[in-house]
């Protein structure tokens, strides 16, 4: 009984590794973002190897009865913003890549690079992002 004396308040639950793969292929840019933005969130731990902890509160009802909630979703919404951040990052990444693609089927050696510019238009950036 050495730990009789510290109750169990809060349970952490490590979020899926596909949640971490998805993290591991953001530039190094786009995932210090993350992490930074991902610290001030409620119920959320973000472990120095990129694994992300979902915290809950933890209540012992009785001998064999617990309680764990979500109190007025917080762990939840956390997670959500997370979910909305990353995915955020990756659709700016591929429509950057969408745009480099348009502009080397551009190319042309009788022009300038300049010219053979082309950019996402605006409302169909919009719908992407």
């Amino acid at each position: 009984a050495v730990f009789h004396e510290c109750p169990v308040t809060t349970i952490k639950i490590s979020i899926s590794q596909a949640l971490s793969e998805r993290m591991s292929r953001l530039s190094l840019e786009n995932l210090l973002s993350i992490e930074e933005r991902s610290r001030d969130l409620r119920r959320l731990e973000l472990t120095h190897d990129g694994n992300i902890l979902a915290c809950f509160s933890y209540l012992r009802m009785g001998s064999y009865l617990f309680l764990v909630e979500d109190t007025d979703h917080q762990t939840a919404e956390s997670l959500h913003q997370v979910l909305r951040l990353i995915s955020f990052h990756v659709l700016m990444e591929f429509s950057i890549l969408i745009e480099l693609a348009m502009w080397k089927s551009r190319l042309d050696e009788h022009l300038a690079r300049a010219d053979c510019r082309i950019s996402v238009p605006d409302p169909a950036k919009s719908l992407i992002m």
